[in-house]
């Protein structure tokens, strides 16, 4: 784990202090809740991520806002209290998803091996009024994390104009390849009040990387704007997709010094998903649990040496010894024609925001999911082949209810929730 030095950083600040309070305040009138247990969880939590000091902020995750931040108050004020606020917390029960990333546009001038957008239907993107109209809904939710994705969110003109939409309540995340991304324009987007930007990189070969992006200097365009987002003071994250091997063959290590090199905060890595143009990906592609427990152990020791950025394996965080699939739960996607899905891989629609209020899809999606998982829904689909029946994307809501019926049934919460009620692992 990072170590002693992070784990004080975080509990002794007066920000993370005085959310420990808020949360005991509102989870004390439960017999379950006990402020040990609490403690005890924190001190775990606290020691389980590296911790970055940034604009006055401390980054435990870019998967949570940072504190202080009235968008980290939302984590807690937007539980659902309807069984108390204690069991809204310990069965995942929200009323908004922690984070919610919304595709601006399915426009994308890119041709990435690995894009999730692929193959869904080209329908006409939510326009500039109807983008604010669900920006001011998620707000009034209690959203406390709004990302910006594609397609290419860069090619949609409005982008400043919809990220100054989202006031303090919420932080905002851009994720771009940085096409078109200019350092006038990283700053107008600092100015309009985003927090952070998550920068593609797929490979420390510049061939390579162009080759993977399907399009002549994606390579220096990337690094390019991961300078751009530093110089502009954005909190600057690269992200990557581990293949089998990565770590065997060094793919993973070269892309955290080029990382380090760049000056990023955060490095971010994800896997493989058999969704968008990979959704019939070949099982030797897919990442084994072997190899996602390598990743695991790789982290925790990365994130121990200094001078390096924050490394988030997501096969670590969404680990069900930790918080588990959110997909749905604590997570939701938007896609760029207002359909809403549990998160950006997996294809089932529960329905548009033309047609509904975004809080109404919220209930009836998260009613229906019911709590954090402990696989990954998206992967359960694949294992399953729930999907390979379904020959168009997205999965329309009325035939959503006969893939989900087929999943296993979560019979106990991932091991982060379990410890608030005080169960050992």
């Amino acid at each position: 784990m990072p170590g002693m030095p992070d784990r004080v950083k975080v509990l002794s600040h007066p920000a993370a202090i005085r959310l420990f309070m808020k949360s005991y305040a509102m989870f004390r009138t439960d017999p379950r809740c006990s402020l040990f247990n609490l403690l005890r969880s924190a001190w775990r939590s606290a020691g389980e991520e590296k911790v970055v000091s940034f604009a006055g902020k401390l980054v435990y995750s870019s998967f949570l806002p940072p504190i202080p931040s009235k968008a980290a108050d939302q984590v807690l004020d937007a539980l659902d209290t309807s069984r108390g606020a204690f069991d809204g917390q310990v069965t995942g029960r929200r009323r908004a998803p922690i984070s919610i990333y919304i595709a601006v546009t399915q426009r994308c001038p890119y041709h990435c091996a690995h894009c999730s957008a692929v193959g869904r239907h080209p329908a006409q993107e939510l326009t500039t009024e109807e983008m604010k109209n669900v920006l001011a809904d998620l707000q009034d939710m209690g959203t406390a994390i709004i990302g910006f994705t594609g397609g290419e969110p860069m090619v949609r003109s409005d982008l400043a104009e919809l990220i100054a939409t989202v006031d303090e309540r919420s932080v905002s995340f851009l994720f771009t390849t940085g096409y078109g991304l200019t350092l006038e324009k990283a700053r107008a987007f600092r100015k309009a009040g985003l927090f952070a930007a998550g920068i593609s990189l797929d490979d420390a070969d510049p061939r390579r990387m162009d080759e993977l992006r399907g399009l002549k200097g994606a390579f220096n365009t990337a690094v390019a704007a991961v300078k751009i987002c530093r110089e502009a003071g954005l909190y600057t994250m690269t992200q990557t997709v581990a293949e089998p091997g990565a770590l065997r063959t060094g793919h993973l290590q070269k892309i955290i010094e080029l990382s380090k090199s760049l000056g990023a905060h955060e490095l971010r890595v994800l896997e493989n998903m058999p969704s968008g143009r990979l959704a019939k990906i070949a099982g030797d592609r897919i990442l084994t649990q072997a190899e996602r427990d390598e990743l695991c152990t790789f982290s925790i020791a990365v994130n121990k040496k200094k001078g390096y950025p924050k490394l988030s394996v997501f096969a670590y965080t969404e680990d069900k010894s930790r918080f588990g699939c959110g997909a749905g739960t604590q997570h939701a996607y938007l896609d760029a024609a207002g359909n809403l899905y549990p998160c950006d891989f997996v294809p089932l629609s529960f329905g548009n925001v033309r047609e509904r209020p975004i809080a109404e899809l919220w209930r009836a999606m998260h009613r229906r999911i019911g709590m954090p998982r402990q696989s990954c829904m998206i992967m359960e689909l694949y294992t399953k082949k729930l999907l390979d029946p379904v020959t168009t994307f997205p999965v329309p809501p009325e035939a959503v209810e006969p893939c989900l019926e087929k999943l296993d049934v979560m019979t106990q919460m991932p091991g982060y929730y379990r410890r608030l009620l005080g169960v050992l692992e």
